[in-house]
């Protein structure tokens, strides 16, 4: 007991915390929705991955400017997303830039916005500076299995102007756990 008293509970929780799925070693999914309450468009790349394991490769997507990816324009919502279920579900964290980085392939990266964070643009699409943050950007967000979430909740995202923070704007994260009736 003595090795494991120093991680604290939160520590002990995201090792003990389920990953999902029906048999031993199988992962299940959380869903997704991201709701952008700000009239410019979000870029930021987000998925899910295990933070214990340096060779991991994430679940990754992302949201830019480019007609071939996910857009999430000004005052929108977008469809649900299903992420595989991992220790760590990352908006533009450290951690997720530094895995997909190490662990995934240069083409599986070409039209990711690696950023940290979320930026906001109010730039035409197409324009030169359509990723760049024209308007600011909000903090990377990382939530972690047990104490935030559990496999197959769904995880809303609200993009929200922050007067009273660092940045102009901010993360909220509201978790529906997978048993709720309880409808977004």
């Amino acid at each position: 007991m003595a090795a494991v008293s120093g991680c604290g509970l939160d520590g002990l929780l995201n090792l003990t915390a389920s990953l999902g799925g029906n048999t031993a070693g199988q992962r299940g999914n959380a869903e997704v929705l991201f709701i952008n309450n700000t009239p410019f468009r979000a870029i930021f790349v987000f998925g899910s991955y295990d933070n214990l394991d340096r060779d991991t490769q994430p679940a990754l997507l992302s949201f830019s400017s480019s007609l071939d990816t996910l857009n999430l324009e000004g005052n929108t919502e977008s469809t649900v997303q299903q992420v595989q279920c991992a220790r760590v579900f990352s908006i533009g964290g450290e951690g997720l830039l530094t895995r997909a980085q190490a662990n995934l392939e240069e083409d599986a990266l070409e039209d990711v916005p690696l950023i940290e964070g979320v930026y906001f643009s109010s730039a035409e699409v197409g324009d030169e500076n359509a990723d760049e943050p024209t308007e600011g950007i909000a903090l990377p967000l990382d939530a972690n299995i047990g104490p935030d979430f559990e496999c197959g909740s769904l995880l809303i995202y609200r993009l929200e102007f922050d007067d009273d923070g660092p940045e102009r704007f901010r993360i909220d994260l509201t978790v529906i756990p997978a048993e709720s009736t309880r409808g977004v």
